[in-house]
């Protein structure tokens, strides 16, 4: 999985230290355990299918939580993957939309396509 490069990383870690010493310990919390521990460099490809890939799979995560909040003993799984793969088109949609970014563009992680330029 792809990890976030430095400069974001040390701006997310920073607020999530600002947000702990205001006392906003789930923001702090929330922050630190999706940073994790280090940042990576490298540039390694990462492509629209791997970030969608990736939102499905914590989704995923996601909904054990609920079945087992609900102590539930049987699970359709087809139904829980069709509404995860809808949430998790919905749920980048609209993140990129907050975060300003232009989702028709190419990531910069995305795999060169030949004649594009490095």
């Amino acid at each position: 999985m792809k990890k976030l490069n430095s400069v974001v990383y040390h701006k997310l870690y920073l607020q999530a230290e600002e947000a702990k010493e205001q006392d906003m310990t789930k923001l702090a919390s929330g922050i630190f355990n999706a940073i994790g521990p280090t940042t990576e460099e490298e540039h390694a490809t990462y492509d629209y299918g791997q970030l969608r890939d990736d939102i499905y799979q914590e989704m995923w995560r996601m909904a054990t939580h609920v079945i087992k909040y609900h102590d539930l003993e049987s699970v359709d799984a087809e139904k829980v993957h069709d509404r995860l793969e809808s949430l998790a088109q919905q749920f980048v949609d609209e993140l990129e939309e907050s975060l300003g970014v232009d989702n028709a563009t190419v990531g910069p992680l995305e795999t060169k396509v030949p004649g594009e330029s490095e």
